[in-house]
C-alpha cells in the first residue's frame, strides 16, 4: 500500500481498483469531492460516512484539487459505468 503526499490518502491496487481512498476505509477521494460538489459541508460529508473525521475530508479534498484531472477522470468513469449497467439492464428488460 503506497501512502501519498497528504497523511490520510492512500492507494492500493486491491482496494478500489487502485483509486486513491482514505487511509484505512474503502472511501474514495472521488467520492469526498463529489459530495463536496453537491453541496455537502465537512460535517455532512462525516455524517454521511461515519468512518471520516473532518481532517480525513480536509486530505481527501486537498488531494483531489492537487490531482483534479486524474479524479475527475475517475468520476467520469464512474458516469460511463452507470450509463452502461443502464442500458444493459433495458436491453435484459426487452
Amino acid at each position: 500500500m503506497q501512502k501519498l503526499d497528504y497523511r490520510n490518502i492512500e492507494r492500493d491496487p486491491a482496494r478500489c481498483g487502485g483509486q486513491p481512498v482514505v487511509g484505512g476505509t474503502r472511501i474514495r477521494v472521488a467520492t469526498v469531492l463529489a459530495s463536496y460538489r453537491l453541496g455537502m459541508g465537512v460535517e455532512e460529508i462525516v455524517q454521511q460516512y461515519p468512518s471520516l473525521r473532518p481532517g480525513d475530508v480536509h486530505d481527501a479534498l486537498a488531494f483531489a484539487y492537487e490531482h483534479l484531472d486524474e479524479i475527475d477522470a475517475n468520476l467520469a468513469g464512474d458516469d460511463e459505468a452507470t450509463v452502461k449497467a443502464a442500458m444493459a439492464r433495458r436491453r435484459n428488460a426487452e
